[in-house]
């Protein structure tokens, strides 16, 4: 087991209700049973559990996630608390350095907000899928209203006192990638975090290599853009291809309490039907590693890389891929053993990539590029100055030192 991500399930409610959502419509509605707000008298239980797995799996890095439902509806109070208490890590820990973000609809955003971002280093992925049109499609209140209005709202907040703007976006196939993009830098995005919908075999909408041609144009709008923003998922893929040590964040490196104290795997896993996730384990009776005693941890935690079906076991691009995510594996009649829904989109997009890199890399590789991220990689290969991307890495680690509140 080896894990360096902490999500922290705050909240249980939203103030939205995204149709898309797998915590609330794609049928598990086991959060109805779920207390809507953590608990402050669990964090010393939760820092204890933390401990715990740092003794005996140390991180370089390790990362907590406040995340919901919607976080930003418990009290503002509560992350002063938890991040104060969880100093006491530093302390056993001299050599992981703790980070925190948390992962918010936008639409509670103000001036009070900021200045607790700010104060407690709470770095912010706001979810944006989008223009208005394609954002209000999907990501409505509980009225049906559209909360595209409110999250820009916020975002220019974010952008104005905190010198940076994370945007998290569920891929919509509805709207041209070049319109998304475009709006999304239009924006002043400086991360920009593109999420594949999650269906499974089961409620896959799409039409064979739509999202494939999607993911193509993207590509190729990112990088002829000489001021890109960062891109998790097509750094990700240009890292592996190019055998950078810089590799993509893997969904098995993060672990889920709920607000009850449960603790689960993922949670995009609720899609795959009612009580998936659940594991009758709590941070009052369970340390994190006795998850891997059931059949559901050992395959999420310890094999979701390796025991994959023999049509990923063939595949030509497996190393890149890694078979996907679990939960776009799933079929109700197998279980996990089956090729991603996207499979055929991601075979297209990895090709793609391998193909630009190869008219780039011959001319110009050396040994330093197996060093870099994705992001250096391809201003490297097109000649761009390093000062830009400098720059915008230094931004990434120090934004919260660019204006006061």
């Amino acid at each position: 087991m080896d894990f360096n991500r902490l999500v922290l399930k705050v909240a249980s409610r939203c103030n939205l209700n995204c149709s898309y959502c797998f915590m609330y419509n794609l049928g598990d509605s086991t959060f109805r049973n779920q207390p809507k707000f953590m608990k402050e008298s669990m964090i010393p239980t939760i820092i204890e559990r933390v401990a715990n797995y740092l003794k005996e799996y140390p991180q370089e890095v390790f990362t907590f996630t406040f995340h919901g439902g919607e976080p930003l509806l418990i009290d503002k109070s509560y992350f002063g608390k938890f991040i104060s208490q969880a100093a006491t890590l530093k302390e056993q820990f001299p050599d992981t350095t703790f980070d925190y973000n948390i992962q918010t609809n936008g639409v509670l955003i103000d001036e009070d907000w900021a200045a607790v971002l700010k104060k407690w280093r709470i770095f912010p992925g706001v979810s944006l899928d989008g223009t208005k049109k394609a954002h209000d499609m999907y990501r409505v209140d509980h009225k049906e209203n559209g909360s595209y209005d409110d999250v820009i709202k916020g975002l220019k907040l974010l952008k104005r006192k905190l010198g940076f703007v994370s945007v998290i976006s569920v891929m919509n196939i509805d709207e041209t990638a070049e319109t998304t993009y475009k709006h999304l830098t239009d924006i002043s995005s400086d991360y920009v975090n593109f999420l594949l919908p999650d269906y499974t075999h089961d409620s896959f909408p799409y039409e064979s290599k739509a999202m494939g041609n999607w993911l193509i144009e993207l590509y190729d709008l990112w990088i002829a853009d000489a001021n890109r923003p960062v891109i998790p998922f097509l750094n990700g893929l240009t890292n592996a291809i190019l055998g950078s040590s810089k590799s993509k964040r893997h969904e098995a490196h993060a672990l889920v309490i709920e607000t009850n104290g449960d603790i689960e795997a993922i949670d995009s896993l609720k899609g795959c039907g009612e009580g998936f996730t659940k594991t009758n384990m709590n941070i009052f009776t369970h340390d994190f590693k006795e998850i891997v005693k059931l059949p559901l941890g050992k395959l999420y935690f310890e094999d979701s890389t390796e025991k994959l079906c023999t049509k990923c076991l063939e595949c030509p691009v497996v190393d890149i891929c890694k078979g996907g995510r679990l939960v776009h594996r799933h079929k109700q009649e197998n279980g996990f053993n089956n090729p991603s829904v996207y499979c055929e989109d991601m075979i297209m997009i990895i090709s793609h990539i391998q193909n630009k890199m190869m008219e780039l890399v011959p001319s110009m590789y050396d040994d330093s590029i197996s060093k870099m991220d994705a992001t250096e990689i391809i201003d490297y290969l097109n000649q761009l100055d390093m000062s830009d991307i400098e720059e915008t890495y230094k931004k990434d680690l120090e934004f919260f030192s660019v204006q006061p509140v």
